[in-house]
């Protein structure tokens, strides 16, 4: 019983603390001219979805457990990338950072859609 309550309270803390060194990453990065940095940065402080919501969606959409998400450009519109597995295959799902919408589906290991893409609708 106490194992049920502590598990989401430990993974609500692990994403907090996750999104926080994102920030404070990018932040660092800023400082050193990193254009890149400032863009994570800006795109994390303006977001309406937050880490925890993107990997929800992500998991709902692909029926797999999230294991990795962070931001990643995707034709100049940054995202939050999660990886998810299921069924010994790595899924990225790419979740718009304003909408909550989950973009695409890629097979991990593809680049830009080389393979296994599609497109939500």
């Amino acid at each position: 019983m106490l194992r049920t309550k502590i598990t989401p309270i430990a993974l609500a803390a692990v994403i907090a603390v996750g999104s926080t060194l994102s920030v404070a990453y990018a932040a660092n990065n800023n400082r050193d001219g990193d254009n890149e940095g400032a863009q994570e940065l800006a795109a994390v402080v303006n977001a309406k979805t937050s880490l925890g919501q993107a990997i929800a969606a992500a998991e709902q959409q692909s029926g797999g457990k999230a294991i990795d998400a962070g931001l990643e450009n995707e034709n100049g519109t940054m995202t939050f990338a999660v990886e998810v597995a299921k069924d010994n295959t790595v899924q990225k799902v790419l979740v718009d950072l304003q909408t909550g919408k989950v973009l695409k589906v890629l097979a991990a290991d593809s680049e830009h859609g080389e393979h296994g893409e599609h497109e939500n609708d």
